[in-house]
């Protein structure tokens, strides 16, 4: 069986008495992340569970998790940045 996109779902759970943040999560970019996290933090990241479905389900820090918008920039540090890339290629 193969879940739809819109059951393909990730959840973070925390409170503010415990230290650690639980996530399950289905989106690929985010399992590789924090797969990665959990094989070079092994002290502070633990996998919990893999379910049958592709989902996955981490334990970590509250403190790493991070909401941030993105970055906005100036017309003067886009033209940087482009003279940055056409000197690349």
């Amino acid at each position: 069986m193969k879940l739809s996109k819109i059951e393909q779902e990730t959840i973070i759970n925390f409170n503010e008495a415990d230290g650690t943040a639980s996530i399950y999560t289905h989106n690929e970019a985010l399992k590789r992340q924090l797969s990665e996290l959990y094989r070079t933090h092994p002290e502070q990241v633990r996998q919990t569970d893999a379910n049958r479905w592709g989902g996955l389900s981490f334990e970590l820090p509250k403190k790493w998790l991070k909401v941030s918008p993105p970055r906005v920039l100036s017309p003067a540090q886009r033209a940087v940045l482009d003279r940055m890339n056409q000197k690349r290629r």
